[in-house]
């Protein structure tokens, strides 16, 4: 059995094993999953009936709902839960869906999300199928052996099409978000629907990690059975082999929307300069760098990451 992180060796363009993220509340464990597809559709909204775009007031703060949204896709059923902000004078809001790294789950995108929902943007967060270390909590079905940037990329492609769905997503203004291999999963699945994806905001993104697959391994063939991430967590062939025809660079030039690419200096698992470079091959991108920040943000790296995602939606969105 051979470790993945040789390959983050050989082409010094790391890719994280989880995405790291600022402290976030506890989540209760227990969780009633839904026993029909049919109740994966949200509740009607309790908001106000009228919807009218108004513009943000960077002063105002909303209060926050949480809603516990389910989805489907490829038979596993997929846990989220949606910050919406409580407004009077709304019902409809921008959306942001944000897809989690490697190892990790939800909670990764909560933290940004309730941020953003004070501030009048809406946001949806959930745990990839199989796409959780052994620690840490997946509410969604879904084996790991069988997860990879492409099941994520499918998952996430359902979340992107059922949000359109929702009661409380203003369907021109629908923004994805990620952070490290949520990063790549979400640049494939914004390169797939341009016209529907208003943009995107990217954490440290591994947009490498398929080059950096290849460079390990001579063919498909030759991927080992399995694949270990330290002491407690194996992942399946297929996040290797499935990544073999994947290449997200040679397209970016494709995505005309607005990017904001948000990257720490000091990124041990994702190489800073490779990242700033592939920023400069999006028609219309910002490349912010947090000095001496690491893979994931937490503290004040973490605050000036959120006002770096509030500064993009309050110029890119209303």
């Amino acid at each position: 059995m051979e470790k993945l992180i040789c390959i983050l060796m050989i082409c010094t363009l790391a890719v994280t094993l989880f995405a790291c993220g600022a402290k976030e509340e506890a989540v209760p464990t227990e969780k009633e999953i839904p026993p029909t597809a049919a109740e994966t559709i949200p509740a009607e909204t309790t908001l106000a009936a009228s919807q009218s775009r108004v513009a943000r007031d960077h002063d105002v703060t909303y209060e926050v709902e949480m809603r516990e949204i389910w989805c489907e896709n490829n038979g596993n059923r997929i846990y989220g839960e949606a910050y919406i902000p409580v407004s009077d004078t709304e019902t409809r809001f921008p959306l942001i869906i944000h897809a989690h790294g490697m190892g990790s789950n939800h909670e990764a995108g909560a933290a940004y999300l309730k941020r953003y929902a004070e501030k009048g943007y809406a946001g949806y967060t959930f745990d990839f199928p199989g796409g959780s270390r052994p620690t840490t909590e997946n509410l969604s079905d879904g084996d790991p052996m069988q997860n990879s940037a492409v099941t994520e990329a499918s998952d996430l492609q359902t979340i992107l099409d059922t949000a359109l769905t929702w009661d409380f997503v203003d369907t021109d203004y629908v923004f994805l978000e990620g952070g490290s291999m949520g990063g790549l999963v979400a640049t494939m699945v914004g390169l797939d629907n341009v016209d529907t994806v208003a943009g995107m905001i990217l954490h440290y993104p591994a947009l490498y990690m398929p080059q950096a697959i290849i460079s390990r391994y001579s063919s498909p063939h030759d991927v080992p059975d399995t694949m270990s991430f330290g002491d407690d967590y194996e992942l399946g062939s297929r996040f290797a082999t499935d990544l073999w025809d994947v290449d997200v660079i040679s397209w970016l030039h494709t995505f005309n929307k607005p990017v904001t690419i948000i990257q720490g200096s000091d990124d041990n698992l994702v190489a800073a300069s490779s990242i700033e470079e592939a920023s400069h091959l999006f028609p219309n991108a910002e490349f912010h760098l947090i000095d001496g920040a690491g893979h994931g943000f937490s503290g004040d790296d973490f605050d000036t990451a959120v006002q770096y995602g509030l500064d993009y939606l309050f110029t890119n969105a209303y």
